[in-house]
């Protein structure tokens, strides 16, 4: 198992984030997790500080926010160095039951997959495997 990796977690509801943070700490020990309600603070962050650091990135992120939707932000991240990007993997975390949500997922090549809220512990081990 790989938890020599920090994790990302950007969702505009602040009590998932808080579930979220906590189980992935408690199921893969003290990770770095950083919580982000505000889309674009997310965004400022990878852009800023992920290209001093060469730790794998796990992001999860939200579909639907306010400010600016998963989507939105996907094509943001895209604009960013290869160097970045081929150090972060995207899990979309959705309660969006939407197929279209799940085949435009599975058709970017920057989205590793796409998980049903809520976040389980299964889910972060077996992504913690590779």
């Amino acid at each position: 198992m790989n938890t020599n990796r920090k994790y990302i977690i950007v969702d505009d509801d602040p009590f998932n984030n808080i579930i979220c943070k906590s189980m992935v700490q408690s199921t893969l020990g003290g990770v770095d997790v950083k919580t982000f309600e505000v889309p674009e603070e997310g965004l400022t962050f990878i852009q800023n500080e992920c290209i001093k650091s060469l730790v794998p990135i796990i992001l999860f992120l939200d579909i639907n926010m306010p400010t600016l939707t998963g989507w939105e932000f996907i094509e943001q991240y895209e604009k960013f160095s290869e160097d970045v990007k081929k150090q972060i993997s995207i899990y979309l975390v959705s309660s969006s039951l939407d197929p279209r949500d799940v085949d435009k997922a599975e058709s970017n090549k920057y989205i590793k997959g796409f998980i049903s809220k809520p976040l389980r512990r299964e889910m972060i081990l077996s992504m913690a495997a590779v």
